[in-house]
């Protein structure tokens, strides 16, 4: 990785990537525990029903990220998809 490529990683991070964190975290969105939950007899929660692949040609990428992260009510997440997919090119 060259140092344009680092800076714009760093940018994306700073810019974009925490303050979407941001918001998800006053929404009170979680994606692992930070720590023991009491309150829970098990952390086990089954094998997925569905396939857990997909096959997917490098244009499908950006739509199908987006529609995943909507469809999980993510849409800080998914308003990031193009920035993600042209970062991955570098």
């Amino acid at each position: 990785m060259n140092s344009t490529d680092e800076r714009r990683l760093r940018h994306f991070f700073r810019a974009r990537l925490l303050p979407a964190a941001e918001k998800l975290r006053s929404r009170g969105i979680s994606f692992f525990p930070l720590g023991p939950e009491p309150e829970l007899d098990t952390w086990y929660s089954g094998p997925p029903t569905e396939p857990r692949f997909t096959t997917l040609e490098v244009d499908e990428c950006e739509t199908a990220i987006r529609e995943l992260w909507q469809s999980q009510h993510l849409p800080e997440l998914a308003e990031l998809s193009g920035e993600l997919m042209k970062l991955a090119e570098m």
